[in-house]
């Protein structure tokens, strides 16, 4: 084909270089062969016949990517073929109000159309009703045609330049979306099968339009996918879900992982959990393809330098490239777990601490005005639900009429910024109707952001009665080693007067004697009581930390046992080893592990079993002694002279306890 025309050549250059940019070819050669077949087609258009031209028009079609160059050689092949001096499509807005042309063809003889929205109305109601109706529109002159008459119609027709034109509409779901139009600049009578052509022309073409505009989204969605891909900030690893091989990964995955994109392809996600369990992994990722929304779950990766990452993995199964996959996205949480566990562990230590101190916590919101109690002792502030919210005046209702109005003033103060803090001992009354001394202490903790006014405020609480009574009691006691002291220096000077001996030993022996048998019955006279402890409230003060909020995975199963005080504590201290070492090896340290504690008091021996279910398999016990081995040997046997055996069974550890508990007998 020649190209001599200047017009030509720069058109055979302008087709080149989109077909270059566009991709789909291999190279310059291969686009250069597509530029000039496509030229070829569109010189032939006006001089072969109706079947040739639609071929022609396939084969165009077939070579363009580009939804606006379609409908631009189409229209320049159609225009060629039928001797006119414009072609070119109009896209219709969803409201149906204006049409607009992108790109048009032109004989030289006019200008084009494109880029300047038009009224659809403005070329009149009655063509606009029938090119909706999905009719082709003939006018061979829209200055005699009736049905573009009108002062308002006349000028859109005068402004496009055309006296004369076929237009061919496209109807999709029974909205008008566009249509092929084809001009003349003089009259002109149109034969059934021009118009028939264009009409032909108008729905082949839009064919390919849709095609094209359809690749070009999924060329620019797979672009958006790989760009977000690539950009994430967290690890994106796709893998097969059958086989668990790595079929891709982002950037951050390999930064965050050490691995190439390459040594990545290599690999399985087996290769990156630690827990190296495959029934888990397949279930997670076939959980990942059959389930819809995304799936989560906790693991711990190594990095290909060793390193143990804890990560949060979301997966999502998707069709990609004509297959499974599953789609996972990994966000390293190892500071989170780490300052999780130090705030668990802080928790217990105050948790310890609070209940070595025989307290309990409470907070107020001053602006909503109710408060909240929470700890281990039930009788501290005993008109509060444990856990629950209490209201100021409740509260204050329940304190001894006396004690009220300091401790009202005491509490207002503190609260309104008054006062550093609010510091007060008062009475309350118990649900039994008897008084109990508290002593609370409290400070404002928060702020509000916006005015600066105390939000909330803070305390501690501890039932006194005891202290109170002691102190009492202890008054009374000096009164009464007052009294006794009056009386035994009575009693002395008694025998150091009365007492008769041959010589002075034997006078001495006789005085040393008595004062001594006096001292030995005031020494009985002094000695306190210890406090028990109640058996399952300890076991679950000391386990519940551990259970991450689900109750459900420790069972408690026995009678009611009040320890001695001389075993509480040393107990408490083997229930927490145990419940340590199930956390970290054990039941408790994956999810759906359980803890089993049964106990029963017989002949004065409390028998407990510790058992665990549903955690790692155990292959052997462990082959050092650790330091809660030690802890539960000191305390059980050396401390409370009972017995300890520890079963390391597959389906996890059992121990049974065995202490002699002197005196005490099961219920309360």
């Amino acid at each position: 084909m020649r190209l001599r025309d200047p017009e030509r050549a720069a058109e055979a250059e302008a087709l080149l270089q989109a077909r270059l940019a566009s991709g789909r070819y291999r190279d310059a050669d291969e686009a250069l062969c597509a530029a000039l077949r496509l030229l070829e087609a569109q010189e032939r258009g006006g001089a072969d016949t109706r079947e040739t031209f639609r071929q022609d028009l396939d084969a165009l079609l077939r070579d363009l990517s580009d939804p606006v160059e379609a409908m631009a050689a189409a229209a320049g092949m159609l225009g060629r073929a039928l001797g006119i001096s414009r072609a070119g499509y109009g896209e219709i807005d969803l409201a149906g109000g204006t049409v607009r042309v992108e790109r048009d063809w032109t004989d030289g003889s006019v200008a084009g159309l494109a880029d300047t929205p038009r009224p659809l109305a403005a070329f009149g109601p009655t063509l606009v009703a029938e090119l909706r109706a999905g009719r082709t529109v003939v006018i061979e002159d829209f200055r005699t045609d009736p049905r573009t008459q009108g002062r308002a119609s006349q000028v859109a027709w005068e402004s496009i330049g055309a006296r004369a034109l076929v237009v061919a509409p496209l109807v999709k779901a029974g909205r008008l979306t566009a249509t092929l139009y084809a001009h003349e600049s003089r009259p002109r009578r149109w034969t059934a099968e021009e118009a028939g052509l264009v009409r032909e022309v108008a729905d082949r073409t839009w064919d390919a339009v849709g095609r094209a505009r359809a690749e070009a989204a999924l060329r620019e969605s797979e672009e958006r996918y790989r760009t977000l891909f690539d950009l994430a900030p967290f690890a994106l690893i796709i893998i097969d879900p059958t086989t668990h091989q790595v079929l891709d990964v982002n950037a951050h995955a390999c930064e965050a992982y050490g691995y190439s994109r390459e040594e990545f392809a290599r690999l399985t996600i087996r290769d990156l959990d630690t827990l190296a369990d495959s029934d888990a992994i397949r279930a997670r990722a076939r959980a990942g393809t059959i389930r819809p929304g995304l799936q989560g779950f906790e693991a711990r990766h190594r990095t290909r330098s060793g390193e143990l990452r804890d990560v949060l993995v979301r997966v999502q199964g998707m069709r990609l490239a004509g297959r499974d996959v599953t789609y996972g996205a990994h966000f390293d949480i190892t500071e989170q777990k780490a300052a999780e566990a130090a705030l668990r562990a802080s928790n217990a230590r105050l948790r310890l601490a609070i209940e070595a101190a025989r307290l309990s916590t409470w907070e107020y919101d001053i602006l909503r005005g109710a408060g909240t109690r929470a700890g281990p002792l039930t009788r501290v502030l005993p008109a509060v639900p444990s856990d629950r919210e209490f209201e100021f005046r409740s509260w204050l209702d329940a304190i001894h009429p006396e004690d009220r109005p300091e401790a009202k003033a005491k509490f207002s103060a503190a609260a309104r910024g008054e006062a550093a803090r609010f510091e007060a001992e008062f009475r309350v009354r118990r649900p039994n109707g008897e008084w109990a001394w508290v002593s609370s202490f409290g400070a404002v903790v928060e702020h509000d952001p916006a005015t600066g006014a105390p939000s909330r405020i803070a305390g501690v609480a501890q039932d006194i009665t005891e202290r109170k009574a002691s102190e009492e009691r202890r008054l009374l006691l000096m009164r009464e080693v007052d009294h006794r002291a009056k009386n035994a220096l009575s009693v002395v000077q008694a025998a150091l007067r009365l007492t008769r001996a041959a010589d002075l030993p034997s006078y001495r022996q006789a005085i040393e004697g008595r004062v001594a048998a006096m001292a030995r019955a005031q020494t009985l006279l002094a000695e306190d009581r210890w406090a028990g402890a109640d058996l399952r409230a300890l076991l679950s003060g000391e386990v519940g930390p551990f259970l991450g909020g689900d109750g459900r995975r420790a069972q408690l199963e026995g009678e009611p046992v009040m320890l001695p005080a001389s075993a509480a504590q040393p107990l408490a201290m083997a229930v927490h080893e145990l419940a340590t070492n199930a956390t970290k090896h054990g039941a408790l340290s994956v999810p759906g592990g359980q803890v089993r504690i049964d106990w029963t008091l017989r002949d004065g021996t409390l028998s407990l079993r510790w058992a665990e279910t549903g955690g790692p398999p155990l292959a052997a016990p462990p082959e050092g002694r650790g330091f809660g081995s030690r802890v539960l040997d000191g305390t059980m046997r050396q401390q409370l002279g009972g017995t300890v055996a520890l079963d390391w069974a597959r389906t996890g550890l059992v121990c049974d306890i065995a202490l002699p508990l002197r005196g005490v007998r099961a219920g309360r």
